[in-house]
């Protein structure tokens, strides 16, 4: 249905393989995207059929795509948090068993604006969840969704990093940063502080930063494998290739952890000093 290792590949096997949850909590930096997908994916729960990608086909594929199907309801903050009356009207809906699709399905938008008393509202729904009756949580920080919600969800990350690992600012940041990395290293603690870290925008920032990282170090350990000319933009890193091949094995080894390490609420700081002590 999606790219392969797409988080709603994921849910869609789970599905396929009956092992399905009732209640997600979806971290994304498109939140429009993201809710895409999920309807997409809501098509492919409900389809009587073989669902197929696209389907302009059915009256229920359109009246999921056109956010009118009465079992499905999307909630949106209703000015700066999602408030406990809307929790209530969406429980009342859901008292009886879908009628028009399989589910009876929710979405609530920015998640992180559900308040004590709107999320108090919620448990029910969570913790004595009913047949039939599925949700989806969209964030773009799991860590300000409230705990009693973010504990009691499978907690998924649906990030669309590929159109910003080509941009012309990271690449050029990265290149920097590696430079920095591999030539001065003692000063590269003050270059984290004083150069990267006020630069950091958001999490995403970080992250498309090391995905870049990655892919450097991935085209300079071919290079010193197959002796292959670099891409161009990636020349005067020529000098990191003193290196053997198990240094820059290692090296990505060690960018990918950190990498990893950034789905748990971590200190930048923190992971990008470990980056400069451990390649000593």
């Amino acid at each position: 249905m999606h790219n392969k290792n797409d988080v709603f590949d994921i849910l869609a096997k789970q599905y396929h393989d009956n092992k399905l949850g009732h209640a997600f909590l979806l971290e994304t930096d498109d939140t429009e995207k993201c809710l895409a997908k999920i309807l997409s994916f809501l098509k492919l729960l409900n389809c009587e059929s073989e669902y197929k990608d696209n389907c302009s086909n059915c009256n229920l594929c359109h009246l999921i795509a056109t956010k009118q199907l009465p079992n499905l309801l999307i909630i949106e903050p209703d000015g700066a948090f999602i408030k406990k009356e809307q929790i209530l009207e969406l429980k009342n809906a859901f008292k009886t068993k879908p009628i028009f699709s399989k589910y009876n399905m929710y979405i609530i938008m920015s998640a992180e604006c559900l308040n004590s008393s709107s999320a108090n509202t919620m448990l029910k729904f969570l913790e004595e969840p009913e047949e039939k009756i599925i949700g989806f949580f969209v964030t773009n920080n799991k860590e300000n969704v409230i705990e009693t919600i973010k504990s009691r969800c499978q907690i998924l990350l649906d990030y669309y990093f590929d159109s910003k690992i080509v941009d012309d600012e990271i690449t050029i940041e990265a290149i920097n940063y590696i430079k920095q990395l591999e030539s001065a290293k003692i000063d590269c603690l003050f270059y984290n502080k004083d150069v990267i870290l006020p630069k950091i925008i958001d999490k995403n920032w970080l992250v498309t930063l090391f995905l870049k990282m990655i892919n450097i170090y991935e085209n300079l350990y071919e290079k010193k494998i197959t002796n292959e000319e670099l891409p161009k933009d990636y020349e005067s890193l020529n000098f990191v290739l003193k290196n053997d091949s198990e240094y820059l094995i290692n090296k990505l080894n060690l960018l990918k952890d950190l990498l990893k390490s950034l789905e748990f609420n971590v200190n930048n700081q923190m992971v990008l000093d470990r980056l400069v002590l451990e390649s000593w």
